[in-house]
């Protein structure tokens, strides 16, 4: 575990925000005055563009990705497909969302499990080598963890798939596609600019991050350099766990942390999985009413527990159309038809709060009509 505090950085055009919040940035200038007076952490004009941010992540989206074309060509039924977990739950639902995109297209999915180490991640891929699929996906867990074993399914010409890992998809690592990547990640910033808004810029904010997961060093770049671009008065720290120790030590962890450190009033967690507990720990130390905890990349009892009031806010992933996205970019690989550059698809995301939850008890899409414009893609009923 390490703690650091946050130290001035130079203000510059946030680039790690990237793909549809930078352009809020550099536009968002109305609202608060002009006369640049700090409110605490923030000046007017800053609060006036985490405000803007924050709307336009509020709203439901209603369309999958305009880059993807319709397919027009047949699709292979005769598929095998395994599916490597990354040994958190939230991984078990995406399984299960990419089973329901396999049923549609006939093909048949195996699934192996891992409980996150790096040991468990190398023998679940020495199996999947085993099996000899047609294709493979998974998430979470960078190619270094299995270098040899994926390159034995490169050469045995077995497209494989990822999402939630720090690397893009590239001729030296082998990967077909890499979606909800470094480059494409917008979780952090969004989170960031609902925090400056929220608590108009008298944040003090604990990051309990998970280093083991590699794609969220990205969102916690993301969300460092919007924080100190809308709030450069708000104070941060920071808190590393481990994946083992997520529904067991971590809610102790966080209060012995808030309780030497009084001050602290926003816990955000990249993984919506790692808050598990620590609303109930609060409540017992007696701080709940002082401290609020926000997640990205939230699962169902993350919303439930904004739709409660035990958490702020939360983020919704378009986990539906992530999954879906991923059959499709392996349907057009057996169908032979060239991809839309896919390494480049931001995630389809919105920030809940207790008044827009769609869904308590389970991941829910964030479009509605996500099946009906793949199956149109695919030409499928």
């Amino acid at each position: 575990m390490t703690t650091t505090r946050r130290t001035p950085r130079p203000r510059h055009a946030i680039g790690a925000i990237a793909l549809g919040v930078l352009p809020l940035l550099l536009t968002a200038c109305g609202g608060g005055g002009a006369s640049g007076e700090t409110i605490d952490g923030s000046s007017d004009e800053q609060l006036s563009e985490a405000a803007e941010i924050n709307a336009t992540a509020q709203e439901r989206p209603t369309e999958i990705w305009e880059q993807l074309e319709p397919i027009g060509a047949e699709i292979p039924s005769d598929k095998t497909i395994v599916s490597i977990l990354c040994g958190v739950t939230s991984c078990e639902e995406l399984n299960n969302i990419f089973a329901e995109a396999a049923d549609v297209l006939g093909w048949e999915v195996i699934t192996l499990t891992t409980t996150g180490t790096p040991e468990s991640v190398k023998d679940a891929w020495a199996q999947a080598v085993r099996l000899e699929p047609d294709g493979v996906i998974a998430s979470g867990h960078d190619t270094h963890l299995y270098a040899a074993e994926l390159a034995e399914l490169v050469e045995a010409g077995v497209p494989v798939v990822q999402n939630s890992l720090s690397e893009q998809a590239t001729e030296e690592n082998g990967l077909l596609a890499s979606f909800n990547n470094a480059v494409t990640t917008r979780a952090g910033g969004l989170a960031a600019a609902y925090i400056v808004d929220e608590s108009q810029g008298s944040a003090s904010t604990l990051y309990v991050d998970i280093p083991a997961f590699t794609v969220l060093a990205a969102v916690r770049e993301n969300f460092e350099e919007s924080y100190d671009e809308l709030c450069p008065g708000c104070e941060y720290q920071t808190m590393d766990i481990s994946i083992t120790q997520v529904g067991k030590e971590v809610p102790n962890l966080v209060v012995s942390k808030l309780r030497a450190n009084p001050d602290i009033n926003r816990v955000m967690f990249p993984s919506g999985a790692a808050s598990t507990g620590v609303a109930a720990a609060l409540r017992a130390a007696g701080l709940a009413d002082k401290v609020e905890i926000v997640t990205s990349s939230s699962g169902a009892t993350n919303f439930a527990a904004v739709a409660a009031g035990d958490e702020l806010a939360g983020q919704a992933l378009g986990f539906y159309e992530l999954m879906w996205l991923e059959a499709d970019t392996l349907a057009r690989h057996f169908a032979g038809v060239e991809p839309a550059d896919l390494n480049e698809l931001p995630m389809i995301r919105q920030t809940l709060v207790a008044d827009n939850v769609v869904e308590t008890e389970g991941l829910y899409p964030l479009v509605e009509t996500y099946d009906d414009q793949f199956k149109a893609l695919w030409g499928v009923e």
